[in-house]
């Protein structure tokens, strides 16, 4: 004689099985997305400028490398260098902010992070046959990114920033989007 399973004991075991592979699932999502020890980051793409008494924005090549430590499975600090240029006609223009800056993930196991930093800004203009000159003062940094995992290392991360330099004689911002790769 064959044993029959009743209703509810089939229910408790697809219960439990189904509580089982939630938790698997949650714990390789959050191995993807684990946080810890050392970090780089580098991403290219387009920016754009503008600055207070501009009548409008130019576009550019844009990109960042940031590096730093993982203060916890939340928090990244680290050092980040944002920069824009254009040339043309002989003329390149260069906006650069350098920041003790701060990658803060609102979850452990989503890859979305706010970007914030503090420190240098420059502005630069190298004018063909006239030689350069260029404006130093307080830089600013803000962000939002999403790490995509490819392994458990390394992450694929499309971005936004934004970047602003402030001197006494010069003011730059620098809006960019770019698609970066995170190690760590």
């Amino acid at each position: 004689m064959k044993p029959k399973l009743s209703p509810t004991v089939l229910a408790l075991a697809a219960i439990t099985l189904s509580f089982a592979a939630n938790a698997l699932g949650q714990q390789a999502r959050q191995d993807q997305q684990a946080r810890h020890g050392f970090w780089f980051s580098a991403g290219l793409g387009y920016g754009t400028l503008g600055c207070q008494n501009c009548t409008g924005r130019a576009g550019g090549f844009s990109g960042n490398i940031s590096l730093g430590g993982s203060l916890s499975q939340k928090v990244l600090l680290g050092v980040s260098s944002n920069g824009w240029v254009k040339s043309e006609n002989g003329s390149t223009l260069t906006v650069t902010a350098l920041t003790a800056a701060m990658r803060f993930y609102p979850s452990v196991t989503n890859g979305f992070f706010l970007l914030g930093g503090l420190g240098l800004g420059t502005v630069s203009a190298d004018l063909s046959g006239f030689g350069s000159q260029s404006e130093t003062g307080f830089g600013a940094l803000i962000g939002l990114g999403y790490d995509i995992p490819l392994s458990h290392s390394v992450r694929l991360t499309p971005y936004w920033n934004g970047f602003a330099m402030n001197s006494s004689n010069a003011d730059a911002n620098v809006g960019q989007i770019g698609l970066g790769i995170t190690v760590q």
